[in-house]
């Protein structure tokens, strides 16, 4: 029993402090972003509200901002996240580790919330949400989106299921890119959020490893169309966008820590018999 006890307080330590990290490819020149300082994922949604010149509560100070120009902020602010995943190692901009404290989704909804308290009457709003795997979705945002090639690939498979899946992802990415290249964005004065999420990355690790050359080649692919994609919004609004990829294994932890709050009572029922 006392094993079960120590694996069990060990996966709530796991959960609490799981890997994860925030890398900033896009920012305002108001913005600074410096040092390594770590920060929890459950700070995000205050950095990126601050980026928008938003008051955000009293709480633990973060040294990796600074904003230089109270006067000018971002204008929007988009984020790439990847549930299910610590690093995509390859990918550029300032990269700091976070500490996966909350799920992802509630980065997003506290955001869009306080952007929908601050501009209550606004009808011109943009607050996108979409998940990579909706292609449906994709278009109700952006109008019918053109068909992209498949990457040229060595191990992953298009033939596979969990393979197509995430090229799939990354093919809907690069369409929606080149859809607001063509299109733009409507900069209209009130602050925009766009957030995508990859949910392809975390079947992949599943079924290969974390370091299978699949997840590796699969890693690259992502980080090259993000970086594409950042490319695109920071033109669309004029160099006043603040771009992140957040990465988080909160996924996998919870997971873990499932499994093992199982395990007291199946130890228990296994003594009585």
């Amino acid at each position: 029993m006392l094993s079960v006890t120590a694996t069990y307080f060990f996966a709530l330590i796991v959960y609490v402090h799981g890997a994860g990290e925030i890398s900033i490819l896009q920012t305002p020149d108001s913005l600074i972003f410096s040092g390594q300082e770590q920060l929890e994922l459950s700070t995000v949604k205050n950095v990126l509200s601050a980026a928008l010149g938003f008051t955000v509560p009293e709480g633990p100070r973060w040294s990796g901002l600074v904003v230089s120009d109270p006067f000018h902020f971002a204008d929007a602010v988009v984020v790439v996240s990847v549930p299910g995943v610590p690093s995509l190692d390859s990918i550029q901009g300032r990269t700091y580790p976070l500490s996966t404290d909350e799920p992802l989704q509630d980065t997003w909804r506290s955001l869009s919330w306080r952007l929908m308290d601050r501009f209550p009457t606004a009808t011109n709003l943009t607050l996108n949400y979409l998940s990579l795997d909706q292609l449906t979705e994709a278009e109700e945002l952006y109008g019918k989106l053109g068909s992209r090639d498949t990457p040229t690939v060595e191990y992953l498979k298009p033939s596979l299921l969990e393979d197509k899946a995430f090229i799939e992802q990354v093919n809907l990415m690069d369409a929606i890119t080149a859809k607001l290249a063509d299109k733009g964005v409507v900069n209209d004065g009130v602050p925009d959020a766009h957030w995508y999420t990859v949910t392809g990355l975390h079947s992949l690790i599943d079924t290969y490893g974390g370091q299978s050359k699949q997840v590796n080649e699969a890693k690259r692919l992502l980080s090259s169309s993000i970086l594409l994609l950042s490319e695109v919004f920071n033109t669309a609004y004029n160099d006043k966008v603040l771009f992140a990829v957040i990465s988080s294994d909160v996924v996998h932890t919870r997971r873990f820590k499932r499994a093992t709050d199982e395990a007291p009572g199946e130890n228990d029922k296994d003594d009585e018999d």
